[in-house]
């Protein structure tokens, strides 16, 4: 009987011994080996891009109607974007003349040639109004607006006072940068002319212009 119940012991002992094997092996994995895994995090940035507004422009000196005259004023749009494709910058006028004092006007600048005038220039009998971009990153500075110092559509100069051209009721593209700004921007001056020849009879009055400028994302 006695020894019945030690084979009794010895086999519980046993079953005991590899059921507790068993359960080691199959949770021994978990205990001691790491494991790993990836987890993707992101977040968007929305492409920006921002003008600035300058007051409005009154060019100077006055023009005499009868004896003709040159005013010029100009105003800066600093555009700032954090897209790194850059932006473009066009302008365009509300009327065809742009400037304007109910039915009178000065003509728009008249080009000699398919690109800007590297020199204002118009007759003495006629009165035109105008204008030119001086970028500040000469290399954003359309082909037309640049120069070699003596004609434009030609070089990689922003000669200062040249590429004259004239006002359209549809975009030009003035500017077009490829990259991004930095946070300050970048400014970018046009330049308005208005001229009476000598020899011109220009009705008085208040010509006003109004010139949209829109930048835009590449």
């Amino acid at each position: 009987m006695k020894k019945h119940i030690a084979i009794q012991y010895i086999f519980y002992g046993f079953f005991v011994t590899t059921l507790s094997f068993l359960f080691y092996a199959c949770i021994e994995p978990v205990i001691v080996t790491a494991v790993s895994d990836d987890v993707g995090v992101s977040q968007s940035v929305a492409s920006e891009i921002a003008i600035s507004s300058p007051t409005d422009i009154t060019m100077s000196p006055e023009i005499s109607g009868l004896t003709g005259g040159m005013g010029d004023g100009s105003a800066t749009w600093t555009v700032t974007t954090n897209d790194t494709s850059g932006f473009n910058l066009s302008l365009k006028a509300l009327t065809s003349p742009a400037l304007v004092s109910g039915s009178y006007n000065f003509a728009d600048y008249t080009i000699a040639a398919a690109v800007p005038d590297f020199t204002w220039n118009i007759a003495g009998d006629v009165s035109e109004f105008g204008f030119t971009v001086e970028a500040e990153t000469v290399t954003d500075l359309v082909s037309d607006f640049l120069d070699d110092g003596s004609v434009c559509g030609a070089g990689v100069l922003d000669t200062v006072n040249s590429c004259w051209g004239g006002f359209s009721t549809s975009d030009q593209t003035v500017i077009n940068r490829t990259s991004q700004t930095d946070l300050s921007g970048e400014d970018e001056v046009v330049k308005f002319r208005a001229e009476s020849g000598a020899s011109r009879f220009q009705e008085f009055g208040e010509y006003v212009a109004t010139i949209t400028v829109t930048a835009v994302t590449n």
